[in-house]
């Protein structure tokens, strides 16, 4: 992972003061797992304070020494005995050693144990509250994308009360529905199943597809954009049961209108902005005008965030 990568995932998964205040709500088991899940991978590690430290700190200070030494005889002092500089300064080598281990050790422990992305997901899930932000669904239509990168096709699926990590076939649902705002909202979902490599693609089965209500209310871990889960609510969504399938450009282009990941404020999750509006109508409206199975596009690489 890039260094900009990085530290785009860090300010996402940490308190953002400018988003506004939301409905809070005890968090429903599912939401709670996804919320340990992630605090798993921002915990305090002494492993992560020693490592560098130890590994380069046992060499560098003798051989900043040493070469120091080689310096001085080179430029200013010909002749200097160095051999015997080096022999008789073993004692404070080690004493040089350890100081430089313990004080790069230290700053390392004071980074981690006061960051604030670290203390934050430390004591959320324990908190057990979620921030919820609501929409009502008029209508929605279903779209497509295949994924053919094997490598990546894995998801997590709360299945007998935990979290549970399965294969995905490759292709995702996408539906596109208009909120009672005016507004296009994007709901989307990896679909299990056996992958195989160029295999016809082909839609799943009804019982396996996205069946979405009226109302729903997305839970965000407090402070933040990151989704932890969704509640739906209500009468079932109309929806316009398309078989179009994503070229590489659209969906590349749908996944970042949608805000899924890497966003902030004032973009909302899967909510489509003002700017990217028409296109998505244009989308909707090629959608509606297809018919039947359309020819082999190129496949989509998905962009996933890190884990």
């Amino acid at each position: 992972m890039s260094d900009e990568l990085y530290k785009q995932m860090i300010r996402f998964e940490t308190p953002d003061p400018t988003i506004g205040p939301r409905e809070q709500s005890p968090m429903l088991p599912e939401e709670l797992a996804r919320a340990r899940e992630r605090a798993s991978t921002h915990r305090f590690s002494w492993v992560m304070v020693l490592a560098a430290p130890v590994s380069v700190g046992l060499m560098l200070p003798s051989l900043a020494f040493v070469i120091g030494l080689g310096l001085v005889e080179k430029w200013f002092v010909p002749g200097l005995d160095v051999d015997r500089i080096i022999d008789g300064s073993w004692g404070w080598q080690v004493l040089a050693t350890v100081l430089f281990i313990a004080g790069w050790a230290s700053s390392n422990y004071r980074r981690d144990s006061r960051d604030p992305t670290k203390r934050y997901w430390h004591s959320m899930p324990d908190e057990g509250v979620v921030e919820l932000e609501r929409h009502t669904l008029v209508s929605g239509i279903s779209l497509w994308s295949c994924d053919d990168n094997p490598e990546a096709l894995s998801l997590t699926l709360w299945q007998d009360d935990k979290l549970v990590r399965v294969q995905s076939c490759g292709v995702s649902q996408w539906i596109l529905a208009m909120t009672s705002a005016g507004h296009w909202l994007v709901l989307t979902e990896e679909i299990p199943g056996v992958f195989r490599h160029g295999q016809a693609r082909r839609m799943p089965a009804p019982d396996l597809r996205m069946k979405p209500q009226q109302q729903l209310a997305i839970a965000f871990a407090p402070g933040t954009q990151l989704m932890l889960g969704q509640r739906f609510d209500g009468a079932p969504l109309p929806l316009t049961e398309s078989s179009y399938w994503l070229s590489a450009d659209e969906f590349s282009r749908l996944a970042e209108a949608s805000h899924r990941w890497g966003f902030f404020p004032p973009d909302r999750y899967a909510v489509v902005n003002d700017r990217d509006a028409g296109w998505v109508q244009r989308l909707v409206d090629k959608a509606r005008g297809s018919n039947g199975p359309q020819p082999q596009r190129t496949a989509v690489t998905a962009e996933r965030p890190p884990t």
